[in-house]
């Protein structure tokens, strides 16, 4: 085959056969060595993953349909619960079409040579759209509970067991330096650390809070204190002064004037 890759396609698609506008979908070669990736952009948001399965699965067998915002920005696939559907793209996206082999990039190739429009939807696959597809995709979004309750009690058996193993690995090594010479200080033991929970917090801050209420009475009895003593000074230099002008006078007044 011929080098092909980054070389961009037009593909004319339709909601159904008697609509009479299409939309064109603009898809590149992104094949490599072992990978044989088209990237289909400028999708309509009616357009889903499953839709464009069916549309690109007539060209060969597909590995994988990966729908993302933009070319760049690949969506988080960390799902960690299957009852939670991750959440939909809004608007227009972008879409990596895998193959399992070359034969579905040739196949696809031929089939862009002709002009007629693919069509999104026939008798046997109706496009959904409007009120409806809402409702579906809400109902969609909700999870079994049955299904969700052995999803949770699988987690919490699975975190019971981590929780346990934790503590007897800390009972294990209470009190036993590493090999630098420290002591981890745990949650038991003759000097227990203080867990970092909210309750804690809490309390915590109320103790903190109640001693700088105390420590701001204390500097108030500090201020009063140092005011009186204050004025009991300026008190006893005016009574000194007092006491000088009174002497003077007393020495004046013995004095021996014999005439």
């Amino acid at each position: 085959m011929e080098n092909q890759n980054n070389k961009v396609y037009q593909l004319k698609i339709k909601a159904h056969a008697s609509c009479s506008s299409c939309h064109t979908l603009f898809i590149t070669n992104k094949s490599k060595l072992n990978e044989h990736v088209l990237l289909v952009s400028n999708i309509p948001p009616y357009c889903n993953q499953h839709t464009l399965h069916r549309l690109f699965g007539k060209c060969g067998n597909l590995l994988e349909v990966r729908v993302q915002k933009h070319e760049n920005k690949p969506i988080n696939d960390d799902q960690t619960s299957d009852n939670f559907p991750p959440p939909q793209i809004l608007g227009y996206k972008v879409a990596f079409i895998t193959f399992q082999s070359n034969k579905g990039i040739n196949e696809f190739i031929k089939k862009t040579k002709s002009t007629d429009p693919w069509l999104i939807s026939n008798e046997s696959t109706k496009l959904i759209t409007g009120l409806r597809r809402w409702c579906l995709d809400y109902i969609h979004e909700q999870p079994d509970p049955d299904k969700l309750k052995l999803e949770v009690d699988e987690y919490m058996n699975k975190y019971d067991a981590k929780v346990k193993q934790e503590q007897e690995e800390e009972i294990a090594n209470d009190g036993i330096p590493d090999d630098e010479g420290w002591v981890k200080v745990s949650s038991r033991g003759r000097n227990a650390g203080v867990s970092r929970t909210e309750t804690n917090q809490k309390k915590s801050k109320r103790k903190e809070k109640k001693k700088r209420k105390q420590n701001d009475m204390f500097s108030i009895y500090k201020y009063q204190i140092r005011e009186s003593k204050r004025q009991k000074i300026a008190e006893l230099r005016e009574k000194f002064e007092e006491d000088k002008l009174r002497i003077q006078a007393m020495k004046e007044a013995r004095k021996f004037r014999p005439f």
